[in-house]
């Protein structure tokens, strides 16, 4: 029986643990939070046995197979650096991975030094309608390809100043929280490198005055060396309408990910794709988790590839801070 144990008991643990919960021979075996009754209700939710009082306690488990990360985005690094120091070897952790530039480095020589295995949470990956939009791009179909755009829009966010995600300086608001999942997904469909972003964002706190409610907006354009150009949109608003979709412009063909329907398109034909019959894609996330704890290979989204498309997410909001192209 394989044995983990969570740190952070909120929405994204409580997305996990009916994951996991499915899947043969692991075991939900401890759980730690910063605040103790959210522990509690966790451990009673999901029949934990075991309710840790510190971080520290957790990681000095030997009992444990692996860990999932589920706090907020500040803490990572310097969370899954004692993890790996302690002798953890198997390591989920929700995205993005990094809130600073400087925590990438360190991060991989760390993982490398230990030998350590790391899944950052991008479940897009997992999910069965974007593997087949890479299959696509990747088939050579849609031609050379040359321009993509992405655009995302939350139009129930509801929180208020104070709440993490209604804080700039800590979540880094909808590019470092959201951008980041079809960066991610942007790296994967291209297999190249990053040349430049550009990005102004409204960054909640730094230009909202505190008697109006909080919202977030970015609009950017990353370069690939290749010459691709990506033009992102996010927004986390209060009205409006909500929408959710990817476009990958070719010489010859497109392909378009809007509503949850995956279109080919000619000049004259469309052809649709059908993948309502997969596996959730959080599930499936959890049973590549439980793989890697099995047979020790690394799976999506790894360390590596989730430390990428955090530092450019990072460098969007450094252009928004600095009016700046920000060149990698």
């Amino acid at each position: 029986m394989l044995k983990v144990a969570l740190i952070g008991a909120g929405r994204m643990a409580n997305a996990h643990a009916p994951q996991l919960q499915k899947i043969e021979n692991v075991q939900i075996a401890g759980v730690y939070d910063i605040d103790p009754e959210k522990s509690r209700v966790f451990a009673e939710r999901y029949n934990v046995p075991k309710q840790y009082a510190s971080q520290e306690e957790l990681l000095a488990d030997r009992s444990l197979n692996g860990i999932l990360m589920c706090h907020y985005c500040p803490d990572h690094a310097a969370s899954m650096t004692a993890a790996m120091k302690a002798g953890f070897r198997y390591i989920f952790c929700e995205k993005p991975a990094i809130r600073k530039m400087e925590e990438g480095p360190t991060l991989l020589k760390t993982a490398e030094q230990c030998g350590a295995r790391i899944m950052i949470g991008h479940h897009r990956k997992h999910d069965e309608i974007n593997r087949k939009m890479r299959e696509i791009i990747r088939g050579g179909s849609l031609g050379t390809i040359r321009f993509a755009k992405v655009q995302f829009c939350n139009n129930r966010f509801s929180r208020e100043w104070g709440d993490y995600f209604a804080d700039y300086e800590r979540s880094g608001g909808t590019t470092l929280d959201m951008v980041t999942h079809y960066i991610d997904l942007l790296n994967w469909f291209f297999a190249t490198e990053p040349e430049s972003v550009y990005a102004r964002a409204v960054m909640l706190e730094k230009n909202i005055p505190p008697d109006r409610k909080p919202s977030d907006y970015v609009s950017g354009t990353l370069v690939y060396k290749n010459g691709i150009i990506c033009g992102l949109e996010s927004s986390y608003q209060r009205y409006g309408v909500s929408y959710d979709n990817i476009e990958v412009y070719g010489d010859e063909r497109a392909v378009i990910l809007r509503e949850g329907r995956l279109r080919l398109y000619g000049k004259k034909e469309v052809t649709e794709y059908d993948v309502s019959d997969a596996i959730p894609c959080q599930e499936e996330q959890m049973r590549d988790f439980v793989k890697m704890m099995e047979d020790g290979k690394p799976r999506q989204t790894t360390l590596a590839e989730g430390v990428m498309a955090a530092v450019i997410a990072l460098g969007m909001l450094e252009s928004s801070e600095t009016g700046k192209v920000y060149q990698f």
